[in-house]
């Protein structure tokens, strides 16, 4: 047996075809849903080739877009959905910003099932008998100063990100986004640690989750005195370990955790039952993942999602995209479930770039086209 972080995939691509490998499984396997494009997808791939069995295990197999499940069924069925053109032709409605839509998701979830290449099992179905988490969205108080402080920048990549060349488009999104969501997790960084400080005091260990080192800064500042813990991006593996130890002993009761580090990571819910989301994703996955943290096997008592938004900054448009993200994601995943109403399409970028330039009534230029 061997076992491999995704990250050591690649230094044994080489190797994996003179090992001769009987099962590959792939747990977490969201990780790969960028494809054969990464170092670690393509050592996946060429894992998979020499692999007699192939076996995917997730509780998210699609974190954005439902189109993801097209890289991510490669690896272990790359017959069912065939290549690429032929999947976005048959299932797929283009976004119009690079991304592809699936036109039915409820038939897709149908198609994988009728081809035995993707089964469902719930908690229940597995002898685990847990109420639903309560979700629940809190709109608090927020700095509005910081939210205008970079009202001006923004506004410009807004503009840039409709106007200039495809490269110079792209870079203009990507800025505007780290940019704003920044500013709105600093804007709401203290209401947040207000409530995190009530939870606490009243006795309820939480898990507070993030993003920004510059949002941790203002939490651990205004926290310090309850001794919060972090497990984030910028601690080592030994120091996380520390952090959970320290969580699940007793000695604090603040657990400070990225957003991101959600999967995989197992024994919170020996203490823990209420997650307190203060800065948003863009996708519904991650969430899930993070919540399924303390919602598993072991939990004993009913476990509570609390987002915290702001009303303005990045918060709005990303709470609706992540309407429409779920619904597509949820229907490929459990195709029997009733009518998922969901948000109209709009993506990060329109969703951030609109906003920016209805706040100063503006229009973007229309788009010259090369002569």
């Amino acid at each position: 047996v061997y076992v491999f972080r995704y990250t050591q995939l690649a230094g044994w691509c080489d190797t994996f075809g003179t090992v001769g490998f009987r099962l590959a499984v792939y747990d977490e396997i969201q990780e790969l849903r960028s494809g054969s494009s990464t170092a670690k997808g393509s050592a996946a791939r060429r894992l998979s080739e020499v692999a007699t069995l192939r076996l995917g295990l997730t509780a998210t197999p699609v974190y954005g877009y439902g189109a993801e499940i097209w890289h991510v069924m490669r690896f272990v069925r790359p017959d069912v959905l065939g290549d690429w053109d032929d999947f976005a032709r048959e299932w797929c409605a283009f976004s119009g910003i690079g991304k592809y839509r699936i036109r039915d998701p409820k038939a897709l979830g149908e198609h994988l099932r009728a081809e035995h290449a993707f089964m469902r099992r719930t908690k229940a179905d597995v002898g685990q008998h847990m109420d639903p988490v309560s979700r629940i969205v809190k709109t608090v108080e927020y700095d509005q100063a910081a939210v205008d402080a970079v009202d001006e920048v923004a506004r410009k990549l807004a503009i840039r990100a409709t106007t200039t060349s495809f490269v110079e488009r792209g870079k203009a999104a990507r800025d505007l986004d780290i940019m704003v969501r920044q500013a709105t997790g600093v804007a709401k960084a203290k209401a947040v640690a207000a409530y995190a400080r009530v939870l606490v005091e009243g006795g309820t260990p939480i898990i507070l989750a993030g993003w920004h080192r510059e949002v941790y800064d203002l939490w651990l500042e205004a926290l310090s005195d309850l001794k919060p813990v972090m497990y984030t991006g910028s601690e080592t593996a030994a120091q996380k370990e520390r952090a959970k130890a320290a969580f699940l002993s007793g000695e604090t009761d603040l657990f400070i955790m990225s957003l991101r580090s959600g999967a995989g990571v197992d024994g919170l819910q020996a203490r823990c039952s209420t997650v307190v989301v203060g800065e948003l994703d863009w996708s519904p996955g991650v969430h899930d993942q993070l919540i399924g943290r303390v919602y598993r096997e072991g939990q004993t008592e009913p476990v509570t999602a609390l987002f915290l938004v702001a009303e303005d900054g990045s918060d709005p448009p990303i709470m609706e995209l992540l309407g429409l993200k779920a619904s597509e994601a949820h229907n490929i995943v459990d195709p029997t479930l009733g009518i998922h109403v969901a948000p109209s399409d709009e993506s990060r970028l329109k969703a951030l770039v609109d906003r920016y330039l209805a706040k100063r009534k503006l229009t973007a230029p229309p788009v010259r086209k090369a002569a």
